[in-house]
């Protein structure tokens, strides 16, 4: 099993050498947009769900062979505050490189206290707040039922006041659910009383759990932008640093990477630094393999790993 994948190019961090402590789809919310399907397993109980060493052992590994990253990013199939050693994990991360950690988390478990604790050392952490009014949280994140937005964003002013790093709060908007004006105001309102550093603004962008949830079209989310005020950003379409090399990756570090997302052809061929004839047979040979599917997202094609 890769718990470390990568390095791919992140809209929002550069080049990213990502981390999976997850197994695949255990989260705390099963949300509609999620690139990577529908979760399997819904929990809020911390566990060591794959064991710490085995993951600081290939990670170690990884960073020995000194790839060209941004950042290493705590992230991938489910929702990384699960794992209870992910506060050792950081630390010891911190340890073995000079970029930043982060950590991508739907934020939902920042109201306990020892994950607010773990989240301490890293560099830049990253909620997603994805609706205020109960009933819209409901639809668009399908939440544990133990959870409730109310608790999810004490949870997110309780970390704000404790934690000295880069606060970003992503909120991602679906076309008909929490994309409406009164839903965004209190969106803004509840940001207001979180107090990140930015908000990032974002909608789907490729194959979602659910075929029926859409994006936000570009008008729209202009106008989302700027009701949430100057804190606002809309995350720009991926872009790498010039002249900055990839690691030469196999066909199982490729299939690692579709297991997280779902990849058009270039992204794969720039992720695994390999010309794009090469990206289509590794990505043909998958597919025969019936590890790997063709899916039509917004007009562009995308390889997603076959889903269970």
């Amino acid at each position: 099993m890769h718990t470390v994948f990568g390095p791919v190019p992140s809209r929002r961090f550069g080049r990213s050498l990502g981390v999976d402590v997850i197994p695949k789809k255990l989260c705390s919310m099963d949300c509609v947009y999620c690139e990577v399907g529908r979760t399997t397993m819904r929990d809020i109980i911390r566990k060591e769900y794959i064991p710490t060493s085995w993951i600081l052992r290939e990670l170690a590994l990884r960073l020995a062979l000194r790839p060209p990253i941004d950042c290493v990013t705590f992230s991938g199939s489910g929702e990384p505050t699960l794992h209870a050693g992910l506060g050792h994990m950081i630390c010891m991360v911190k340890g073995m490189t000079d970029v930043p950690v982060v950590v991508l988390t739907n934020g939902s478990l920042l109201w306990k206290e020892d994950v607010r604790q773990d989240l301490l050392a890293a560099d830049i952490v990253s909620p997603s707040l994805d609706a205020v009014s109960e009933d819209i949280f409901r639809r668009v994140d399908r939440p544990h039922p133990r959870l409730s937005a109310v608790q999810v964003i004490d949870g997110m002013c309780k970390f704000r006041k404790e934690f000295k790093g880069t606060y970003l709060l992503e909120m991602l908007f679906v076309s008909g659910i929490n994309d409406g004006d009164e839903e965004v105001l209190r969106l803004r309102d509840a940001a207001k009383r979180i107090a990140p550093d930015k908000i990032q603004v974002n909608t789907i962008l490729r194959p979602p759990a659910e075929s029926w949830a859409k994006p936000v079209d570009h008008e729209r989310l202009l106008k989302i932008r700027d009701m949430l005020g100057p804190m606002a950003e809309i995350i720009a379409p991926t872009s790498l640093k010039a002249g900055v090399p990839s690691m030469n990756m196999s066909q199982d570090d490729v299939l690692a990477l579709l297991r997280r997302r779902a990849m058009t052809v270039d992204e794969i061929a720039e992720a695994a630094n390999i010309d794009r004839q090469a990206a289509e047979t590794t990505l043909a040979v998958l597919r025969v393999a019936g590890l790997a599917t063709l899916v039509d997202f917004g007009g562009r094609q995308y390889f997603d790993a076959t889903r269970d």
